[in-house]
């Protein structure tokens, strides 16, 4: 009588074909010589070292891309008016004034085409308001009455602040470069802008989603563009790198026009030709006798007036 068994089932069969292949292995392994073997991982080591060195240097140079990018050289050019060697403002015996409230007294201060002046003082001595003051800023509260105030017509004053209010937030990059100037074309625009670092589509984005950093980039960038009688910069070095810091220093230099920096960076002071020193202190716009260039004896000077 014939007997029946069951039939074997699909893990049964998977079984039976993973032992005859692990039995097939070991006999091609032991029919390969022990220096095949070894000839054989060495090549597939030297494979696999080959495909990592390649993905490290692939790496490498994504990331050395994008520093070439990123810290290119932002080429600052201001472009002064055609007043050389022309008074711009002449005050004498001048009060600053909030309301009710004298800000600073007795002023005494001459500003010319090629004037370059510091002015230092402690955070809240009115400096700002000052500079804004004397470029008849409209949403600039305080005002100057009293002695003699002459200021040339039509000057063309540019002011840079810390908070970059130059910059029109509900405009985009673009926009705002275009307001700068007008009468560049598109090109030149964009050319300006890439070498303030907005490229592509950075362009078309808008100027209140940029950071402290761009901000600063793109104020620069449209006061290149701009023709200026008299600039003002209020803490300029604020938020930029050093590069950048080096090439404003570059730039500023070229520059022919009246220069007013409101700065407490006193390397930055010594290298930009400063001629005319102040210093804000109890009320009153104090020349002083040493120039950021010589610059122990300015700090000194600055120190002994802040504690008379």
């Amino acid at each position: 009588m014939r007997r029946s068994y069951p039939a074997k089932t699909s893990a049964s069969h998977e079984q039976e074909r993973a032992a005859k292949s692990r039995h097939l292995g070991r006999k091609r392994a032991d029919s390969i010589p022990s220096g095949a073997w070894k000839r054989q991982a060495e090549v597939m080591a030297g494979s696999a070292k080959k495909k990592h060195e390649f993905a490290v240097e692939k790496a490498t140079n994504q990331v050395a891309a994008t520093k070439i990018r990123t810290t290119k050289t932002i080429r600052v050019k201001l472009e002064e008016c055609s007043q050389k060697n022309k008074n711009l403002i002449e005050i004498q015996g001048t009060d600053l004034r909030l309301g009710e409230r004298r800000l600073i007294k007795n002023i005494q201060l001459h500003v010319s085409s090629g004037s370059r002046i510091a002015i230092a003082g402690k955070n809240g001595s009115v400096k700002s308001c000052l500079a804004q003051a004397l470029l008849g800023r409209e949403r600039t509260p305080a005002i100057l009455e009293a002695g003699e105030i002459a200021i040339k017509s039509a000057i063309k004053g540019v002011y840079l602040d810390q908070s970059y209010e130059m910059v029109d937030r509900s405009r985009t990059v673009l926009e705002n470069m275009q307001m700068a100037n007008p009468n560049l074309d598109y090109e030149l625009l964009r050319q300006q802008l890439g070498n303030f670092l907005f490229f592509n589509y950075e362009v078309n984005k808008p100027a209140s989603a940029l950071s402290g950093g761009e901000l600063a980039r793109l104020g620069l960038a449209a006061i290149g563009i701009s023709q200026i009688d008299w600039l003002i910069l209020d803490e300029p070095t604020n938020n930029l790198d050093l590069e950048t810091v080096n090439q404003i220093v570059d730039r500023v230099n070229e520059f022919q026009s009246a220069l007013w920096v409101i700065s407490h960076y006193l390397d930055f002071l010594s290298r930009i030709g400063i001629t005319q020193a102040y210093q804000l202190h109890n009320g009153k716009l104090q020349p002083l006798i040493h120039q950021p260039h010589e610059l122990e004896r300015y700090h000194q000077e600055l120190l002994e007036m802040q504690m008379s």
